[in-house]
């Protein structure tokens, strides 16, 4: 069975007629034309599943980022709710099995999981309303699976009014969408600034901090919206004139980790935590050797040789210890010690001057712009060793979770 254009009315008929036969099983929709101008835009084919029990909607998931979409809806009905479900215990979906332990803990209402199932589903919707062709094959539950769903209380399952209600609302979405001429953006693309230094001339610092966290390439326009506390069209049309302008450029993001291999990534992130040291120096040579010495002693580094560019970086990696170059182009360390500083999340962060100039009114002016301590040039590695030991132990937490792992 094929939809044309016109699939959102003819899903809503096809759920009508699963509800009327009181269905238990899943139906699987996919994208026809893997050849189709939308297909070779978003260069993978879509596949979505929608799970009944007795003719009412179970769950909705599937699509480009079935684990993203989980956790916005988590977090915005259900923020307090963390599942500390392992993979062997999940049967699918497994997105529905996790609210169900949540439920019977007493941690969830019904109310919660009917509204994740809802918001989920509306997503998923709107995802299929924007292909042109869509085929569908039912499964139908064996008997033992479908005894084993009748356990599942109607107070959090989806009526046959309430998916086509959800499909109207998603089929509305898409019209808007396309009235504004935001066909060629998909909410799951991820929108990235072409040239932050750029934006960073334009506004203030703290200004350019925030937003440069949310349009770092990696959070998606359905993400943005959420943290931002809009509706993804809302967003979209005042991005548009940005991506038109060539300012933002929209990329494709991976899904998320499930959440049982995020709760084993914060584990092993928690036991083996290393500390990054950023080294912001525009001579090749000392900052290679100040790789090498940190490298060795067990730490992570992020080397900058243009500090402009590198605030940017700092702000997405958050060191734990900066060492600072007094002498480079464009700035002074000194104005860029005080320049951080100025920021929240730079505030209490040790900041190491690099210097071959170590005279009281050196020491003076470093004091007076937030610097934490000096270093003399070229860097030694018994005083490196020290330095970092003196003030990392005082911050360092065997169980902080780590940052980004991406360094130069």
């Amino acid at each position: 069975m094929v939809f044309d254009k016109s699939g959102s009315a003819k899903i809503r008929k096809q759920l009508g007629m699963l509800s009327e036969q009181k269905a238990t099983g899943k139906l699987t929709l996919g994208a026809a034309s893997a050849g189709s101008e939308e297909g070779q835009a978003e260069g993978t084919r879509r596949q979505w599943d929608f799970y009944f029990v007795g003719g009412r909607l179970l769950y909705a998931t599937g699509g480009r980022h079935p684990v993203r979409r989980w956790s916005r809806a988590l977090s915005q009905h259900c923020p307090k709710f963390a599942s500390t479900s392992q993979k062997a215990q999940l049967p699918e979906p497994w997105e529905y099995q996790i609210l169900h332990q949540g439920m019977v803990s007493g941690v969830l209402s019904p109310a919660e999981i009917k509204a994740m199932i809802r918001t989920t589903a509306q997503e998923v919707c709107f995802d299929i309303a924007r292909h042109p062709a869509i085929a569908s094959r039912w499964h139908r539950y064996s008997k033992i699976d479908a005894n084993i769903h009748k356990e599942i209380p109607l107070s959090i399952l989806l009526s046959s009014l309430d998916v086509a209600q959800i499909i109207d609302k998603a089929t509305q979405l898409w019209m808007n969408w396309q009235g504004m001429g935001l066909s060629y953006i998909f909410p799951d693309q991820a929108p990235v600034f072409k040239s932050p230094r750029n934006v960073q001339k334009q506004i203030s610092y703290e200004s350019f901090l925030n937003l440069n966290q949310l349009f770092n390439g990696d959070n998606t326009l359905w993400d943005i919206a959420l943290r931002r506390k809009q509706s993804v069209l809302g967003l979209t049309r005042t991005l548009h004139h940005f991506v038109q302008q060539g300012t933002l450029l929209l990329t494709e993001v991976a899904d998320s980790p499930l959440p049982w291999e995020q709760m084993q990534l914060v584990s092993s992130a928690a036991n083996s935590y290393k500390p990054l040291i950023a080294c912001i120096d525009d001579s090749p040579l000392v900052a290679e050797k100040l790789k090498q010495i940190l490298r060795n002693t067990g730490y992570r580094v992020l080397g900058i040789q243009d500090p402009m560019q590198g605030v940017a970086t700092l702000a997405e990696h958050k060191p734990d210890l900066i060492f600072l170059d007094v002498v480079m182009p464009q700035t002074n360390g000194y104005n860029l010690c005080s320049f951080l500083r100025q920021s929240t999340l730079f505030r209490d962060t040790p900041i190491i001057i690099l210097t071959s100039r170590d005279g009281l009114i050196d020491r003076t002016r470093a004091k007076i712009n937030g610097a934490t301590d000096f270093l003399g040039k070229p860097p030694e590695e018994k005083q490196v060793r020290e330095i970092v030991a003196k003030y990392l132990m005082m911050s360092y937490s065997p169980n902080r979770p780590q940052g980004a792992l991406s360094m130069a």
